[in-house]
């Protein structure tokens, strides 16, 4: 074994932060690069054998006595400099630190308010976070909003997608800007940093985004808190607007908002990556939820096929459930798009330019002909998306072959 190896004494970075998620699990924050990692339990007691004096000969002796667990200095080495240092955790490796990306499954994005700003703006409406004020506006928002679309519940068949087009766009615009401010605004509220909000697009929709990654530092009812702010602040949005609808008689701003808010629960969906699936990984405790969940599912198939054992817990049982209920929504979804409505697919893009042209002629057209849109939209690009996989596959086996 090298000396060097031996005798290297490892320097945590002064940015490194803990959080507790469960007995077995942590999330180690790098603050200054944006970088958080869920770790077991024994990487992090090995983290906190760190002083910056102790070598990794001393560190692997101090585990052993402490822990009654053997780590060989080999694995400290690989651990410490090979795969934590990318994420910034010793000093000295700089260089080696991964830069911070934007998610994967947002397309097209870029940032349209700094962090600056954005911090001016969120402090202005820390009171929303107050109690006495945040439960009497969400009884009296929700209930507003609940009595207005009985009284309008047939605007979606209704609505001439012409006359609200622009209501409908500024509506949006301004919309999701309060709803990505108020996820800021908790964070901030909470002691965690934002970054700037920005615009992109998911599954053919355009969205908005805030950075608030750095909620993990947070517990687990301040994270769902933080992530279902952005729905609150648009139903205040809203509901003022809705207000403003009624006083004026005015029935096109009044159903636009409704549809605009309507298009806000949809966030609440835990099966797409929106506000109700981070709520669910804030309550899971799982940062990467999908593909915990999955692993679950599978592990149930091999329990049944090839009788392999697994170990189980509450925790596990509530991942098998929602992984089960996602691959079960991806069915019924693919049934319906596949079977059940096969022309939607087959004449979509017909479709599309009839929709195209009836924007130009001003053709009126309904809330719900519109909508027939956006199912095969989906599901066309999901199809891209896995065409895409597999051929970065095939392209990597076959340069992996030559």
């Amino acid at each position: 074994m090298k000396d060097s190896i031996i005798n290297f004494v490892p320097v945590l970075s002064d940015n490194i932060e803990f959080n507790k998620l469960s007995e077995d699990e942590y999330i180690l924050c790098n603050l200054r690069d944006k970088h958080y990692l869920k770790i077991n339990l024994d990487v992090y007691n090995i983290l906190l054998l760190i002083d910056g004096i102790r070598d990794l000969n001393i560190i692997s002796r101090i585990y052993k006595e402490k822990y009654e667990k053997s780590v060989s200095i080999e694995d400290l080495s690989e651990l410490l400099q090979k795969k934590l240092s990318s994420f910034g955790v010793l000093k000295g490796y700089e260089e080696q630190i991964k830069p911070s990306t934007k998610p994967s499954y947002l397309k097209l994005s870029f940032i349209l308010l700094n962090e600056r700003i954005v911090s001016k703006i969120a402090k202005c409406f820390y009171f929303f976070f107050k109690k006495e004020i945040a439960f009497p506006l969400i009884i009296i928002g929700g209930s507003f909003f609940l009595f207005t679309f009985i009284y309008n519940v047939d605007l979606y068949q209704k609505n001439d997608i012409h006359q609200s087009l622009a209501y409908f766009f500024l509506l949006m615009f301004c919309s999701v800007t309060f709803h990505e401010i108020g996820h800021a605004t908790a964070a901030s509220f909470y002691g965690a940093k934002h970054g700037g909000i920005g615009g992109g697009f998911y599954l053919f929709r355009p969205v908005y985004y805030a950075d608030v990654t750095d909620i993990w530092r947070l517990s687990r009812i301040q994270r769902v808190i933080v992530n279902l702010s952005g729905i609150y602040f648009e139903l205040i949005f809203c509901s003022f607007v809705l207000c403003l609808g009624i006083v004026f008689n005015n029935h096109v701003l009044t159903s636009t908002t409704l549809i605009v808010l309507i298009n806000t629960l949809f966030n609440l969906n835990p099966f797409l990556r929106s506000d109700g699936y981070w709520v669910v990984s804030d309550v899971a405790n799982k940062p990467n939820l999908l593909y915990h969940s999955s692993n679950k599912v599978k592990d149930i198939i091999k329990y049944v096929f090839k009788r392999e054992k697994i170990k189980w817990s509450i925790s596990d049982s509530f991942l098998f459930l929602y992984g089960l209920i996602s691959y079960v929504f991806m069915i019924v979804f693919l049934y319906y798009v596949l079977i059940k409505d096969t022309n939607s697919v087959i004449y979509f893009p017909i479709n599309v330019y009839n929709f195209l042209l009836s924007i130009l002629n001003g053709t009126p057209m309904s809330l719900e002909e519109y909508s027939r849109l956006i199912i095969p939209a989906i599901f066309y690009y999901l199809v891209f998306n896995v065409l895409k996989s597999l051929w970065c596959t095939y392209k990597k086996r076959y340069f992996l072959r030559s």
